[in-house]
Formats: structure tokens, C-alpha cells, sequence
């Protein structure tokens, strides 16, 4: 997830949060004799003479008292480079079509330097832990249900991977990418899996070079994309991913952002000043009148951030979080306080002194360095995971936006969504990036997206288990091999909002089901109407 475009920010009003409780005691009631997972594996066709070492004991997982499964986890070099390692955790599918299908989706967080790992257990992996909530739970939403899944760590730097940063752009993302991807198909025989890249926030600028790279690459054996998903991603410069839309969602959202009078008018009048609605008046619009330009108004050019009078966002935010002080980072603009404790350490306060995956007996589970300090979001200014702390991709291009169109075009198959609800990348960015797009050989959507998004029916009886809504819950829209979607009642965090949208958009990306608009149940059993 895209933290740091305000760490300053997040920095200053950070404080330290003290008294939480203790994690239980690590003991043997959390363990079983004769875990599942450990069996099922020794059948598993994933399991060889170079994968055993990764394998985890499934029931032997520091305070999860249930089998998460069979699931392998540990560092693999990045091609010959042993210095440098990404971490990873792998869960093959329960559902029988992913090997049928021979397919395998990889998911990517952002920050960038933010661990997958950490979403795994929050949002879209076999065991979650949410905020707020007393322990570990199984997750019926988890993407494992539907087709193998593995987590990267990655780039180097982040979570449990190892080494020293080299990288200075995407580019060198996506080769050092590559390089340990083919390690990860040699280790566990995947050779000719269909590959499905998805990722969320910062994602927006990772999982699209990195399918490209793998597209150039031409090697089916390795690198067979057959879609891209990104929820909430960052595409572009900072300017158009917060300034150019703030006022737009501050009028959207102000039932939760009352401003007072005086404010509101300044918020008007710098939006005015700085052309900021005008712009969207002009290209916004749907199909597009042409393509957009490279400077965007309010920007300053020798810093691609909005200049000091323009830096509307900045202003909004900050104006936000005293009404609300409990903003959560801006992840979701309809938070509120209290700020719930975190076993990751997301937001203040944590569940633990340390966060969970830094506890010594979880690493020593999931087989990660002992040495290594998990924390879920490297602090850009301490631990860079760019040199100089600089993507030199993302004020270039501008962002993936020159990669993008060669993705939908030789895969068809693309989905790019937004939580309506996300107050740090804001919505309208994510459609200003699709109508500044040519792909088929058209710019951007030719029609308004105002098609449903439909849930099947579902059973919510037991809310502890992350229940999702069903029915329609936002908008989606789809052309010549993209689709969109807006979650009505999702922030930054969709799988952790509204995870059965998450989980429908892994079921469009396969083509389990047709799309969005399809009434067809869920593929697999979550209870409840005909699913």
C-alpha cells in the first residue's frame, strides 16, 4: 500500500501508544501432533527434492489454533545473486481447477517497502488477523480457495527480504523481479503455469512493469501473463493521484469532512486558483477529448509535486485529521476513533510490543530470518527501498502509465479497481489513468462506467469471519480488455472491506465467471442463496 507520498505528515502526527496487552504464551496448545498440512504435503505436487526445505508445519503457526494448510515459505535468491533474496509464502489452491488449469497469481503490496506478507494476514491469505479483532480467524475469503497464491517481499528491503537496495526504477524492479520468479517456478515445478500478477496501491506501479518484463520475455516456461489485477493503485505522478481530485471528493464526502464555511471556501478558491476542477471538467470525461498533458496543473516541475500554493491535499488532510484525529492514515475516509489495536502494526496502536511477524516463534514457523526486524512499512527516510529513496519511474512516463496499454493489449485481460471510500489515492485517479490510456489502438473508455458490481448472495451469520455485503456494491464497466470497478463501501483496503469484491474480481482475472455484472454464484461454496 502507497504510504510515504505523505510520510512527512504521517510522521509528525505519529505518536507513541504504550500499555497494550501481551501476546498469549507460545506454547504447545497452539500446536497439533499430527498436522494435516504435514500430510497432504507429502502427496503434494509441488513438494521435491528442492522445495522441501520450505515447507510449514500448518498447525504449528504461533497463536493460530487452526491448520492454516499446506503452504511453503523462506528466501530465494534473485537469479545468482545469494545476497540478495526475497522473501516469500506460497499456499496451493484447495480448489481442484488450479491444477487443472495450471495457474499461479502472485500478489504484490506497495509503499513501496510495504511486506505482502503482512496483507496476507489481513486480508486475502488462509489465516487473517484484522484489526481490532481478538485472534486469528480462518478466512473463507482467502484467494487460495481459488487458485495457488504466493506473497513476495519484494523489492529488496521489504518485510523478510534480503539484501542491500539497488534499485532506482521500476525497470530495476521488474528484472530483479524476474530473476527470483525464476528461481521460485524451478524450486516448485511450475514450469508452463499460466501466471496472473495482482497487486494493490504502489502495487499500481510494480505489477504493471513487472507483467511487462515478463510479456518481453516471450518465455511461456517462465513467464506466461494471462491477466493483471490492481486495486487502488498509484499510476501516475503525485499531483493527479491527490491534488487534482481532492475537491471534487471533499464535495463527494462531506457528510464525514463538514468543513466549516470559511475552509470549504479556500478549499473553492485554491482549486480554482490551481485549475484543478477544470481539469477534471476537461478529461474526466467519457470517451476522452484527447490525451492529457505531460505538466499538471499546480505542479511544480523541478519536483513533479504540487506547488506550495497548490498543494491542496496537504491542506485538506490536515484539516481532516483535526475533526478526526482517528483518520487511519487516510486509508478509508469514513474511519473514526478509536483507532483499533493492530497486530502488524499498521496503524498505532499494536496488538504486541513487537508486531506479530517479529516475534521469534513466528519466524522460526514460516521459515524467515531470525535476524531480520519485520516491520510492515520500511521508513522511506531510514530504509529506503529505492536508492536515494527516489523511483525515478513514477514522475516519468508519467508512472505505468507507458506500460500499461502493452499489458491489456497482449494479455485482454486487465482489471484496475478503486475502494469510492479511499482518502490517500483517490478514486478519480484511477479513471483519469484509463482515459489518458490507448490501448486496441483507442484512448480510454468510450462510455461512462455505470454498469453493476454484483456480489452473489452470501452467508453473514457469523460476522467474526469476515462477512461480506452482497447484491449490488458499486459500479464496474469494462472495454476492449480492461475492466473497472468502484467498491462503494471500500477504502484503500478492499479485500479487508469488502473481500468477497476482492475475491469476485480473482474469479473475473481466472474467468471463473464472465464479469462484474454476472449474477452466476460464487465458484466455490461460501454459503448462503445458490453460491
Amino acid at each position: 500500500m502507497m504510504r510515504w507520498s505523505l510520510v512527512s505528515l504521517v510522521l509528525a502526527l505519529a505518536v507513541p501508544v504504550l500499555g497494550y496487552h501481551k501476546p498469549r504464551p507460545l506454547n504447545a496448545r497452539y500446536r497439533r501432533q499430527a498436522p494435516t498440512s504435514v500430510k497432504n504435503q507429502t502427496q503434494s505436487p509441488f513438494l521435491n527434492e528442492r522445495s522441501t526445505d520450505f515447507a510449514v508445519n500448518g498447525s504449528a503457526i504461533p497463536l493460530v489454533d487452526f491448520d492454516v494448510g499446506e503452504s511453503y515459505a523462506g528466501l530465494l535468491p534473485i537469479g545468482n545473486d545469494t545476497n540478495s533474496q526475497l522473501y516469500f509464502w506460497f499456499f496451493p489452491s484447495t480448489n481442484p481447477a488450479a491444477q487443472e488449469n495450471k495457474e499461479i497469481l502472485i500478489y504484490l503490496t506497495g509503499g513501496p517497502g510495504c511486506s505482502s506478507t503482512g496483507e496476507l494476514l489481513q486480508q486475502n491469505g488462509p489465516l487473517l488477523w484484522q484489526p481490532g479483532t481478538f485472534q486469528p480467524v480462518q478466512n473463507k475469503w482467502s484467494w487460495h480457495r481459488l487458485t495457488n497464491v504466493v506473497w513476495v517481499d519484494q523489492p529488496v528491503g521489504t518485510g523478510f527480504s534480503q539484501g542491500t537496495p539497488t534499485a532506482t526504477s521500476e525497470e530495476d524492479v521488474a528484472q530483479q523481479f524476474l530473476g527470483f520468479w525464476q528461481n521460485f517456478v524451478d524450486t516448485f515445478a511450475v514450469q508452463g503455469y499460466k501466471v496472473y500478477v495482482t497487486g494493490s496501491s504502489y502495487g499500481g506501479m510494480y505489477a504493471p512493469f513487472i507483467s511487462s518484463a515478463m510479456l518481453d520475455r516471450n518465455d511461456a516456461r517462465y513467464f506466461d501473463v494471462s491477466g493483471m489485477a490492481i486495486w487502488d493503485g498509484l499510476y501516475s505522478k503525485i499531483p493527479l493521484t491527490e491534488d487534482i481530485p481532492v475537491a471534487a471528493f471533499v464535495d463527494k464526502f462531506k457528510s464525514v469532512l463538514p468543513f466549516n464555511d470559511t475552509f470549504t471556501a479556500a478549499i473553492k478558491a485554491i482549486d480554482a486558483q490551481c485549475g484543478y476542477t477544470a481539469y477534471l471538467d476537461e478529461y474526466l470525461v467519457f470517451p476522452p477529448r484527447g490525451p492529457q498533458p505531460s505538466t499538471l496543473p499546480g505542479e511544480d516541475p523541478a519536483t513533479n509535486l504540487a506547488r506550495p500554493e497548490c498543494a491542496l491535499y496537504l491542506a485538506v488532510f490536515l484539516a481532516a485529521t483535526e475533526l478526526n484525529p482517528c483518520l487511519n492514515k487516510a486509508f478509508d475516509v469514513t474511519s473514526h476513533c478509536p483507532v483499533l489495536f493492530d497486530p502488524i502494526g499498521t496503524t498505532l496502536p499494536t496488538a504486541f510490543p513487537t508486531p506479530y511477524f517479529d516475534l521469534p516463534a513466528v519466524k522460526a514457523a514460516i521459515n524467515a530470518p531470525a535476524n531480520t526486524t519485520w516491520v510492515f512499512c520500511q521508513n522511506p527516510f531510514t530504509n529506503p527501498v529505492f536508492v536515494n529513496n527516489t523511483d525515478r519511474s513514477l514522475n516519468a512516463g508519467p508512472g505505468s502509465q507507458p506500460v500499461l496499454p502493452g499489458v491489456i493489449d497482449r494479455t485482454g485481460n486487465v482489471i484496475l479497481g478503486h475502494g469510492e471510500r479511499d482518502f490517500l489515492v483517490l478514486p478519480d485517479a484511477t479513471l483519469l489513468t484509463i482515459q489518458n490510456l490507448t490501448w486496441r489502438g483507442v484512448l480510454g473508455f468510450q462510455q461512462r462506467p455505470e454498469a453493476p458490481l454484483l456480489i452473489p448472495a452470501v452467508d453473514n451469520a457469523n460476522v467474526g469471519t469476515a462477512a461480506a455485503g452482497f447484491g449490488v456494491v458499486g459500479s464496474s464497466h469494462a472495454e476492449r480488455g480492461l475492466t473497472w470497478f468502484g467498491a462503494a463501501m471500500a477504502g484503500h483496503l478492499v479485500a479487508q472491506d469488502q473481500p468477497a469484491v476482492a475475491f469476485r474480481m480473482v474469479e473475473v482475472l481466472l474467468g471463473r465467471v464472465e464479469g462484474f455484472e454476472s449474477v452466476e454464484p460464487f465458484t466455490v461454496d461460501m454459503g448462503g442463496g445458490d453460491s
